[in-house]
């Protein structure tokens, strides 16, 4: 039923290369080095798998998160659009991602995660993009321990 009340969400479509941060806290970005208007909270590491690979992983672990929906992709298949609703009061978070190739066989990603209610996450969306880089970076290990 909460979900319901708090139905708005931030569902503009983000371009990384001109975003402009807002003032209020309840945001995290993490970028790849490059020519960037906003200041990351955290440079995005490269990465030494294939964009296609990256994708993948990446979403595996987006949509196995409680909580989670996709709620759109780009044209280019590209960027991808996700809301995760708090636990108990089900606030709507917007995740968007964009991939980035750097190489034949090494690629990136820029992660804007925020919030459509309050001032202050108390350091929510920090935590979600730190559990789902830690993630992604552990299941790309794990894959290259296999035979």
């Amino acid at each position: 039923m909460l979900d319901f009340l708090f139905s708005t969400i931030d569902d503009r479509v983000i371009d990384f290369e001109t975003l402009k941060l807002h003032e209020k806290p309840n945001q995290y970005l993490v970028l790849p080095e490059g020519e960037f208007l906003a200041e990351p909270h955290r440079i995005s590491p490269v990465l030494n798998v294939s964009i296609t690979e990256l994708k993948k992983r990446f979403s595996d672990i987006a949509q196995h998160q409680k909580k989670v929906k996709v709620l759109r992709i780009s044209d280019d298949g590209l960027q991808v659009d996700y809301v995760q609703r708090t636990p108990f009061m089900g606030y709507p978070d917007t995740i968007t991602v964009r991939f980035y190739r750097r190489g034949e066989d090494t690629s990136t990603l820029a992660i804007y995660s925020r919030s459509s209610y309050g001032y202050s996450d108390l350091g929510t969306n920090k935590k979600r993009v730190t559990l789902w880089l830690d993630s992604l970076k552990a299941a790309l290990n794990d894959s290259k321990k296999q035979p």
